[in-house]
């Protein structure tokens, strides 16, 4: 249930000679534009806090002396409306006020006038920040200095919020000019609206220097005249709103005890920004004290709504990814909000260990759309090493030898040959164990790759990798920020050599091998001619009302692991092509004449020497011969023969092998010797007695029936 928070909002005028902010513009800044200040409270806490009881007073001038601190501005200001309004009947159960105090600058004469340099006078601003006036909390806005981001923070600690802690940074430096170096935890956090303007940052002194930079700039507001107020967010942090307003999260938690050795803690959650869904992973320690401290929260946070301002890649501590908080008792404070570290989405590494507690949170899986991220949580964690296969391309660089002229079924006029191909791969590394501690300045694990045992030293170049007594050279790039190899081969060259990534930190190492596969070539139809040989297929499968996915071959062929992988593949699509032809009841002989002839276009020789020698059928001659005539249907009975075996033994094989080009022998030395070159010219019965005379000469038996050879 929504929780009704009424505020009051008074506009004072300190400079008569400025015109006020017209009342649209105050309201599309403050109270109900998309972007405005109570509605960035209403989105970040997930519709919890209503404002609709909230009033917005009328301008009212004030005066100000040289005292221009938050204090005096929240009093005159008060007292300015108090004094046109002595009773305003909005005031009584107001929880806050808001001040805008316009123009919150002004112009005065320059203490250093007439020294070289120095103008007549200077701009002074004005304090901002929240205080509080007879009894009630107030956040002081200056109109020239405060953008939405300082706007929220400050309106944050109205409702009762507090900074959140972390990193070493300067947030509390208060004056940056001066020679003292103020270092601490507060404003610590590069996810929380709570940490800002600082958000960790460190810009003072000798370092060491990072910042966290999670805003953004939105859109500006018509007639609200300072330009530099549309830079917003981030988010309140889940973890900061769950601490100071659990019930705003209510429902959208997974809430589980610290993991035992051996026992992780997995969930999967959604992005603080998204409407619904779980966004929160809360665990909880043992014995943990009514006030929360040692729980640990884990949220994801993404580039979206208040949090476009994440950095997907760096350098920004404000990281896209997994963001680890846990609750520490600060001296004189409380409970609050300790920033423990980030799981970076865009980064090798995929856990952080959590500081004070034996706890290693790790990445499992990331959506790539950004919807969810998997968790795992442990006490502690194995270093280990992944690669993780990411695109893979084999683009054509060109034909070998000869290109066929052929039609298909419908008539149009294809080319099928043998194509030369250059294969490109990513090859991605996901480790796990290297987490550190989440401080910045912790060393990073470091990467190093090997493509057939010889180590990459640049981040570009080319390699040239030993194969089976010769070498071949590929092109190679590492990504800088998520150490992703990619290869690419020479075209017309098939080989395969290890790719083997190596990550080491801490005095330990973990890693990991896969397999570049370049195909060098491959038979079929020109790349050119595809669209022309899937038109077609529409057009048959339209007629016979058969679906035409398990038939047409993919184009492109998936990223095959291996050359073996690939052959396999080939002989599971080409099982499933003939199904679909021999199995429908209602497919007629010039239908899967049709089909058989797309299938002979598609499928290369070798799927069907593998699928002929799954049934017992091979051959005796050289595989290249075969090969030549498999792929030679115009002149040789070969693939029609070849298509109709298949189909006659479908899901059988015969006891023992016979030899194809026997077959084929006996089959065109059969009476009036036939020659087919379709799959509709073979006659069955001749093709069972030819493969019962290779039969019975292979083996010196006397066999009658065909039926007598299956298994």
């Amino acid at each position: 249930m929504a929780k009704s928070v009424r505020l009051g909002i008074i506009r004072a005028r300190h400079d008569t000679t400025v015109p006020v902010i017209p009342d649209p513009a105050c309201i599309a800044m403050l109270m109900t534009g998309d972007h405005a200040l109570l509605r960035f409270w209403e989105n970040t806490t997930r519709g919890h806090l209503d404002f609709v009881d909230s009033s917005m007073f009328p301008w009212v001038d004030m005066t100000m002396g040289t005292d221009t601190s938050r204090d005096a501005q929240a009093r005159a200001a008060v007292d300015a409306l108090r004094a046109r309004f002595p009773n305003p009947p909005e005031w009584p159960g107001l929880n806050g006020l808001i001040v805008i105090t316009h123009p919150g600058q002004r112009t005065m004469p320059n203490p250093r006038a007439g020294q070289p340099g120095q103008p007549a006078t200077i701009t002074q601003s004005f304090d901002g920040g929240t205080t509080g006036v007879d009894g009630l909390p107030v956040a002081v806005l200056p109109v020239m200095s405060s953008d939405l981001t300082f706007m929220c923070h400050e309106v944050g600690h109205v409702l009762g919020l507090d900074h959140t802690f972390g990193l070493d940074n300067n947030g509390t430096d208060w004056d940056p000019t001066d020679a003292t170096i103020v270092v601490g935890q507060e404003y610590g956090s590069p996810y929380d609206l709570m940490s800002s303007a600082t958000f960790a940052g460190r810009f003072l002194g000798t370092g060491p220097f990072y910042s966290g930079q999670p805003t953004f700039i939105g859109p500006t507001v018509t007639n609200w005249p300072y330009a530099g107020a549309s830079s917003m967010g981030p988010h309140l942090s889940r973890a900061n709103l769950h601490l100071f307003m659990p019930d705003a999260l209510a429902g959208r938690v997974v809430e589980a005890p610290f993991p035992q050795p051996g026992a992780p803690v997995t969930a999967r959650i959604v992005p603080a920004s998204a409407s619904n869904g779980r966004c929160l992973l809360v665990l909880h320690p043992p014995g943990e004290p009514a006030n929360g401290v040692g729980r640990v929260y884990v949220e994801y946070r993404v580039p979206a709504g208040w949090d476009a301002g994440m950095d997907p890649q760096g350098p920004s501590l404000s990281r896209e990814g997994a963001v680890v908080h846990s609750i520490v008792d600060i001296t004189n404070k409380g409970p609050r909000a300790w920033y423990r570290g980030s799981i970076p989405t865009a980064s090798p590494d995929t856990d952080v260990a959590v500081a004070t507690t034996p706890l290693v949170v790790r990445t499992a899986a990331v959506d790539p759309e950004r919807q969810w991220v998997d968790l795992s949580v442990t006490a502690g964690a194995a270093k280990a090493a992944e690669i993780v296969r990411g695109l893979q391309t084999d683009d054509v660089v060109g034909a070998v030898g000869e290109v066929q002229q052929t039609m298909t079924p419908c008539g149009d006029p294809v080319r099928r040959g043998t194509f030369a191909t250059s294969t490109t791969a990513r090859f991605g590394v996901r480790s796990t164990g290297f987490g550190g501690s989440g401080e910045p300045v912790d060393p990073q694990p470091t990467i190093a790759w090997t493509v057939g045992g010889v180590p990459l030293g640049a981040p570009s170049g080319n390699v040239s990798v030993p194969v089976d007594g010769t070498s071949f050279t590929l092109d190679y790039t590492i990504d800088p920020v998520m150490s992703e190899l990619t290869l690419t081969s020479r075209g017309g060259e098939r080989y395969e050599t290890p790719a083997a990534v190596t990550v080491s930190g801490d005095g330990t190492t973990a890693s990991a091998t896969a397999v570049f596969t370049a195909q060098g070539w491959f038979e079929g139809i020109h790349p050119d001619d595809v669209q022309k040989f899937g038109d077609c297929l529409r057009r048959i499968t339209q007629r016979y009302r058969r679906m035409p996915a398990p038939f047409r071959r993919p184009t492109p062929e998936p990223p095959w692991s291996d050359l073996a992988t690939r052959r396999l593949a080939e002989q599971a699509w080409l099982r499933q092509a003939f199904r679909l032809i021999a199995q429908p009841p209602d497919l007629d002989a010039a239908g899967r004449g049709e089909l058989s002839r797309l299938l002979q276009v598609q499928a290369p020789p070798t799927a069907f020497i593998d699928a002929l020698g799954a049934a017992a059928v091979d051959y005796s001659v050289p595989e290249a011969d075969l090969t030549d005539w498999l792929r030679n249907a115009e002149f040789t009975p070969y693939p029609a023969l070849a298509q109709s075996l298949l189909l006659r033994l479908d899901s059988t094989r015969l006891k023992r092998p016979v030899f194809l080009d026997v077959i084929a022998f006996n089959y065109e030395n059969s009476p009036g010797k036939p020659t087919p070159r379709l799959l509709e010219d073979v006659d069955t019965g001749v093709l069972e007695a030819a493969v019962v005379e290779g039969w019975n000469v292979r083996y010196g038996e006397a066999a009658s029936e065909f039926g007598e050879l299956l298994a």
